[in-house]
């Protein structure tokens, strides 16, 4: 273990004292701050816009009325398309969102929930933004960058270490390579999860000073119309694990890539599978269309096979048990890869 602490303080040291480390940090930093201001530009611009799941605070139904008039919407939508009226095109998200919206008053109704006092997950389509939407929404945008930094930082200090001979050199110390890839693998992910806790403790700073401090609790569908309504200090807790079981499949891959590549190639083969996965989610996301994710079952108390689960048979459970036995795998794939590669 002292071997291990030993190099992982040296990595860490190395990532901290990079400007190239720094330099990322201020350049996400003013990203994230440009698309502040254009929140705040638009939220000026296009007045009436809300926030709110409702999206319009000055109907006076109850939850159970609300309901009832989306079911409506719902049956004659339905009929519609059913009778040839309506085309259903990819992308319509019509019959999803009448259905999320039933399920959400229901929700409502059963348990005495004010519905203009809730809002979507990190919905970048809030303009006039509450302080938890706004801090909710910034921690995607900058956890993606924060995820290529981290891809650029282990194809340097792996790939790259390997290639130009350092790796080598390192390993004239009475150090194992286990302990080396898991202590560069480690500082890696420390370095990267630190940068982007400490942009969401900005986030929450900026929200609570530009949109006034008001937090609304998160409302949480799947594609099942299971509903979920949780604190936003619980969603901003459960994005960053989300967050972090992402920066650590990332890193992952990038040095099992190191192994097999040169520096570029274990730069370049994550980063465009990543952005390309990140955009099929992202399309997936709004149209509609289930996908395996965090939340494929809201209803946490049910077992491994729930009958309300997206995908059938996924649930949160069962979707840890995926990956735990992925990251377990490919762990061990990466050392086993390492101790067999030839540095000479």
């Amino acid at each position: 273990m002292k071997g291990f602490f030993t190099v992982f303080s040296l990595e860490c040291k190395k990532v901290f004292s990079s400007k190239g480390f720094w330099i990322f940090a201020i350049v996400i930093l003013a990203l994230c701050l440009i698309i502040t201001a254009t929140f705040s530009w638009l939220g000026e611009a296009l007045e009436g816009m809300d926030d709110s799941v409702l999206g319009d605070t000055t109907v006076e139904l109850s939850p159970g009325e609300m309901a009832e008039a989306y079911r409506l919407q719902l049956n004659e939508y339905l009929a519609l398309v059913e009778s040839g009226q309506v085309e259903v095109k990819p992308g319509d998200t019509t019959e999803t969102e009448l259905r999320n919206m039933i399920a959400i008053c229901e929700y409502c109704q059963e348990h005495g929930v004010d519905i203009n006092k809730l809002i979507t997950l990190g919905s970048l389509g809030s303009l006039n933004m509450s302080s938890s939407d706004y801090v909710t929404t910034m921690m995607q945008v900058a956890f993606s960058f924060v995820i290529i930094m981290a891809i650029v930082l282990a194809a340097r200090c792996f790939a790259g270490e390997l290639e130009d001979g350092t790796m080598r050199m390192q390993l004239t110390r009475p150090v194992k390579r286990g302990v080396l890839l898991s202590a560069k693998y480690t500082a890696t992910f420390v370095s990267s999860m630190t940068l982007g806790i400490v942009f969401t403790v900005l986030f929450m700073v900026i929200g609570a000073i530009a949109f006034n401090g008001t937090t609304y609790d998160v409302v949480l569908v799947d594609a099942y119309q299971n509903v979920a309504v949780i604190n936003p200090y619980a969603a901003i807790c459960l994005l960053v694990l989300f967050n972090a079981v992402a920066l650590a499949v990332v890193i992952q891959f990038t040095v099992f890539v190191g192994t097999f590549f040169t520096k570029t190639g274990s730069l370049a083969i994550p980063l465009v599978l990543y952005l390309f996965a990140d955009t099929v989610a992202a399309l997936l996301y709004n149209t509609g269309i289930p996908f395996v994710g965090l939340f494929t079952n809201l209803n946490w108390a049910a077992g491994l096979t729930p009958t309300g689960a997206p995908i059938r048979g996924m649930s949160i459970y069962s979707m840890i048990a995926v990956t735990t036995v992925w990251f377990a795998a490919m762990t061990a794939i990466n050392h086993i890869a390492f101790e067999k590669r030839d540095l000479k």
